[in-house]
């Protein structure tokens, strides 16, 4: 089966009573695998919301060769696959598993793996492996993308591509308790940025001589500056600028997947702030940061960039993140405002369980392959 030969027509109703099989390889298991593919799987395991519909949902690391195997399933995906080890698997499931079951192949991926800034850990690797991920988004029966942004870049590999939007697990965050219901007078202001490594040039970056990362230098003596008087949170990563004055900050090393949640909610942060370098590899990701500060809280102070453009303090600038912080932490009033109408911006999608996510997740796969529930 090959993605030329996906024809969109009428949709045919999947019969009743069905059974739809999803089958999930995920690479990455401390982030979007998770959020993408395991969660809604466990989800979906147990959904009752459509009649005469039951899913059996499985998800692996080890890639099952024997054709019988798959019998059983109606979509297969490969989440974020990028090596020659990937690209052959690929091709040994489109020459073999497909000549015996006509089940499809999707590229499920949440990132931009082609243009990553040089300062970036992971650009070597992606780098190295650019031509395979292209192979394999052509090859593919179908992508599933977690962005409109890298619908449009990946459309140039793949004619059957369709939108999935992250969502998180409410049986994991739990419910939502707004920041400023537990602020107490006096206190310092929490300010907090939670992710991952790569949103900074490390250290033996910086010494090749690559320099940047998604904290201007104005919002980096900004923080040096203010220490005495916010308590900043950084979790997960620092940049290297601040490493100096580290016991000034508190910092919380990365959790996994299954700790982070309730991390990140045990700090108890008045305000998030998500910064990100203008640029194609930042416009392609998701507001998945919007999600999560939502779920923890807090109100949000985010970039003017195309993941955020739904969110309501958005800076061009270091200088006007600075501004909205300050406001947003002398105005407890403005806070829970800004809260309110960030939580409204998605409070139908926020959460896999809630506003009929799982069913349009369902959908969208069956859609890629001219069916529907």
């Amino acid at each position: 089966m090959s993605n030329k030969n996906v024809k969109k027509g009428k949709l045919q109703k999947i019969k009743r009573p069905g059974r739809i099989g999803f089958l999930g390889y995920v690479g990455d298991l401390q982030g979007c695998g998770h959020i993408r593919v395991i969660y809604p799987y466990l989800l979906l395991n147990h959904l009752r919301d459509i009649p005469k519909i039951e899913f059996y949902t499985q998800y692996m690391s080890n890639y099952i060769s024997d054709p019988n195997f798959y019998r059983d399933f109606t979509i297969v995906q490969f989440q974020r696959s990028a090596t020659s080890q990937h690209l052959n698997i690929y091709k040994q499931f489109k020459s073999e598993i497909q000549k015996k079951f006509k089940v499809p192949l999707v590229y499920e991926i949440d990132d931009m793996l082609i243009d990553i800034p040089e300062w970036n850990y992971a650009n070597l690797y992606y780098k190295e492996n650019e031509e395979n991920v292209k192979q394999m988004l052509g090859m593919a029966d179908g992508v599933i993308t977690s962005t409109r942004k890298l619908k449009e870049v990946y459309g140039k590999y793949n004619n059957n591509i369709e939108v999935i939007p992250n969502h998180l697990p409410k049986f994991v965050w739990g419910d939502i308790f707004k920041a400023t219901d537990y602020y107490e007078e006096g206190n310092k202001i929490k300010i907090l940025w939670a992710g991952s490594q790569n949103h900074f040039a490390l250290k033996d970056m910086v010494k090749r001589g690559f320099h940047g990362g998604d904290f201007g230098s104005n919002l980096i003596n900004f923080i040096r500056k203010t220490t005495d008087i916010y308590e900043w949170n950084l979790m997960g990563a620092i940049p290297t600028e601040l490493e100096s004055i580290k016991h000034k900050i508190k910092f919380t090393p990365w959790k996994n997947i299954f700790q982070y949640p309730s991390t990140i909610k045990a700090i108890e942060p008045d305000i998030c702030i998500a910064p990100l370098e203008q640029g194609l590899f930042n416009e392609c990701k998701s507001d998945i940061k919007h999600l999560e500060y939502v779920a923890c809280g807090a109100t949000g102070v985010f970039s003017d960039i195309e993941p955020y453009k739904n969110c309501t303090m958005k800076a061009k600038t270091d200088e006007e993140m600075v501004s909205m912080i300050e406001k947003l932490a002398n105005d407890i009033d403005l806070r829970s405002r800004v809260f309110d109408k960030d939580h409204n911006n998605i409070r139908e999608r926020i959460w896999w369980e809630e506003g009929g996510n799982l069913k349009k997740y369902v959908d969208t796969y069956l859609r890629m392959f001219n069916k529907t529930l």
